[in-house]
């Protein structure tokens, strides 16, 4: 065997080594960008279910309760439902004068 055939075979184990090492280089980057794509994923879940329970708070503690309209009382210093007081404006007025 002469000098040259064994660079050759040097030249080709150097080259597959190479490719070998690319490869390794490749599948770790795919491996961190799928980590980084599970936690974007997991990072906006959490984000969206903060807002959903945020939401829901917000309707538990408003009072989900009648959408009637409201207003301000007359002569009192507090809000009462509109129809109430169209129901009878004229007992509204005498039970004030009551008190």
């Amino acid at each position: 065997m002469g000098s040259s055939e064994s660079n050759l075979s040097n030249a080709g184990s150097s080259e597959e080594d190479l490719a070998q090492k690319n490869k390794e280089k490749h599948d770790q980057a795919e491996a961190v960008a799928v980590a980084v794509a599970v936690a974007v994923a997991v990072a906006v879940g959490a984000v969206a279910a903060a807002a959903l329970v945020g939401w829901g708070l917000t309707k538990l503690v408003s009072g989900s309760g009648s959408q009637e309209k409201t207003m301000k009382a007359p002569g009192r210093d507090y809000r009462m439902l509109r129809n109430d007081f169209e129901k009878s404006p004229a007992d509204y007025f005498r039970d004030l004068r009551k008190k």
